[in-house]
This record gives structure tokens, C-alpha cells and sequence, in this order.
């Protein structure tokens, strides 16, 4: 896949134009840095087939300003398996002038031993990486919001599918202390284990997993790179643990339980 520069992506879309009447149905929280979030709970029943059309076209600008590569045919796959539909929610982040500049989305599964609230896309454009941003709207959204409406009585994990250590430090950022896994030098436990096989069966994809790592290999089969350039922490550990366990389009089912 081609690497794609700045000034090789189209201008950013604005949020109002992207969502038309829907705007108004949504929560808004207030990120500061001029940062808006706009929460969209149960986007199946909130949004009409034509928004659906015109999130997905304007999360290829977004997404491609992201990760530096062109994302369009990873959201002609992610449209035909209707991830916005199957979402509990989607938030889009607009900035002072109302572009679209980041997006996150999660899931709440409830399998009979445990419950997984699965992270599914979640980005932001350079220019506004780096402030906290995302870890402060996901506390809200995930640790003070879905984590208590989940049933007390079983684990909850929460879960992502990446490539990316910025974003296994982002997880561990929400577990309070608590151990992200696959993890350096550290055993994985069978809970964590039972969680990563449960939801690589729901992603479709157990034929690929390997569950005493949580890899899965070729992951992002419909793309020849996810990332232009490979991200990095500084942590020699975690940066290794990533670039030697995976290939360009392999991940890690990165896993924490919760509670």
C-alpha cells in the first residue's frame, strides 16, 4: 500500500455535514483544546442508511490522515460487515472549526463467563495526537459509562484488536494498575486466554489465532500495510514485544480485565 503524505489527503469532512440531522440526537462532550466528542449510542437504531454511507466515506480521509496509508479498502470491508451496525457506540471528534478529526467506537459482548467490551477503530489525526485526548474520552465513555451498566456477576474484559504499542499503553492507561496483556515476561492467565478465543470467534477469526499469544496472523487481510510508519513508545521492552511478535499485518488481541 502506498504511503499517503498530508498533503496528498483531501481536506477533512465537517462534522455537521457528515452527520446532517442526526447532530442533534447526539451527546456532546467537551474534550477542551477546542475539541468537541460527539456520542452516538446504538448507532443502528440512531442513524438512518444515508448517514451510515456518509460516516463511512468521510472516516477514509480521516482514518488514511491517521495512519498515514490509504484506509479505503479496509472501510469497504468494515461497511459490508456493517460495523457501524453492530456497534453499542460511535463517537466522532470535531475541532474548534468543525472538522472531523477523530473517531473511536466500542462494543459490549456478553458471552456466558464473561462480558468483553471490544475497542473497534479508534484514531485521531496527527496534529491532535499526543494531548491525552483519546485516554480522557475513553475513560468516560468506557470506565465511568459501559463498564458499570455490564452484569456484576461474571468478569469484564476489556479488549482491543492492534498492531500499535501507542495503543497498548492507551489501554493501560485505563486498568488503574492493572496488567494489559500479552504482556513482557509475564505468563497469560486462562481467563485472558478464554477472552481472546471468544472474540476472535466473533471477529471471524479463530483460524487464525494463536491463543497462548493472542496474535493473530494476517489480521488486516484487505490491506498491504495498516501503518505507514510503524508507531513507537520508547519503551524498548513493549516496542520489541510488538516488532518482533508481528508482522505488517498482524495483531495482538490486546486484553485487560477490568474487573
Amino acid at each position: 500500500m502506498m504511503t499517503v503524505a498530508p498533503a496528498d489527503v483531501k481536506e477533512l469532512p465537517r462534522i455537521d455535514q457528515v452527520l446532517g440531522s442526526a447532530v442533534q440526537r447526539c451527546e456532546t462532550i467537551d474534550l477542551g483544546g477546542e475539541l468537541t466528542a460527539y456520542v452516538l449510542k446504538d448507532p443502528k437504531e440512531a442513524l438512518n442508511r444515508s448517514t451510515h454511507y456518509r460516516i463511512y466515506d468521510a472516516l477514509i480521509p480521516v482514518t488514511t490522515r491517521s495512519f498515514g496509508a490509504d484506509m479505503t479498502p479496509y472501510w469497504a470491508q468494515r461497511s459490508k460487515e456493517g460495523y457501524l451496525e453492530r456497534l453499542a457506540e460511535f463517537v466522532l471528534i470535531g475541532d474548534g472549526e468543525g472538522a472531523f478529526v477523530g473517531w473511536t467506537g466500542h462494543h459490549v459482548l456478553r458471552f456466558d463467563e464473561h462480558v468483553i467490551i471490544y475497542l473497534d477503530s479508534t484514531g485521531m489525526v496527527p496534529h491532535r495526537q499526543s494531548k491525552g485526548v483519546m485516554r480522557e474520552l475513553m475513560r468516560q465513555r468506557i470506565v465511568k459509562n459501559a463498564l458499570p451498566q455490564c452484569p456484576a456477576d461474571v468478569p469484564v474484559y476489556l479488549t482491543a484488536r492492534t498492531e500499535s504499542p501507542i495503543f497498548y499503553r492507551l489501554m493501560q492507561g485505563l486498568t488503574d494498575g492493572g496488567t494489559v496483556f500479552p504482556a513482557p515476561d509475564t505468563p497469560l492467565p486462562e481467563g485472558v486466554a478464554h477472552c481472546g478465543r471468544d472474540l476472535a470467534m466473533w471477529l471471524g477469526q479463530s483460524a487464525i489465532l494463536e491463543p497462548g499469544t493472542l496474535t493473530l496472523r494476517n489480521a488486516y487481510d484487505t490491506l498491504d500495510e495498516l501503518y505507514g510508519e510503524l508507531p513507537s513508545t520508547g519503551n524498548p521492552k513493549l516496542d520489541a514485544m510488538f516488532r518482533g511478535a508481528l508482522g505488517p499485518l498482524d495483531a495482538f488481541l490486546v486484553t485487560a480485565r477490568m474487573r
